[in-house]
């Protein structure tokens, strides 16, 4: 496996993984899938994003966004996403991308990374463990999907000597 930094031209393998963790709804409150050209716009503005090839082939990806950018005192936390194809799963390509995420972001000047896990993923949850994240706590009917309430599980990992 290969992970390396994303580029414009890994948008539509990226849109059809986002698209199968919508189609699950068990990961994401999204629920319109992304246009290619959405997420190669965002990578080529500049946003930290990976991918995890397996074969010639992108099996995963991961990215980093601002956590809140309306308070600049907020810099250097972001916020991480990660999707492994459903045929790709439970290999260790999670674990992997994260861990890389993790050190390109810090890489970039963040001090930390935050992320939120519906309650109901325990592959995600065991998975965030397994990369030494702590787990913050449970903002409880933190959104709806598809009409139902559902609980989110807050994690972060602190990144580097944070002083």
């Amino acid at each position: 496996m290969l992970i390396h930094p994303a580029t414009p031209g890994h948008a539509e393998a990226i849109a059809r993984i986002y698209s199968q963790g919508i189609e699950e709804r068990v990961a994401t409150f999204q629920t319109r899938p992304p246009h290619p050209a959405e997420i190669a716009a965002e990578i080529s503005a500049g946003r930290l994003a990976m991918v995890a090839e397996a074969g010639g082939r992108v099996v995963g990806w991961a990215s980093v966004g601002p956590y809140d950018e309306a308070h600049e005192y907020y810099a250097g936390v972001g916020e991480a996403t990660l999707y492994v194809d459903r045929q790709a799963r439970r290999g260790g390509t999670g674990k992997a991308l994260m861990d890389a995420l993790a050190g390109e972001a810090e890489r970039r000047g963040y001090h930390k990374l935050v992320g939120k896990i519906f309650t109901s993923n325990e592959a995600s949850i065991a998975m965030v463990r397994a990369c030494g994240w702590r787990e913050v706590g449970v903002h409880r009917r933190h959104g709806r999907l598809d009409g139902e309430w559902k609980d989110v599980l807050v994690v972060e990992r602190l990144l580097g000597v944070v002083g």
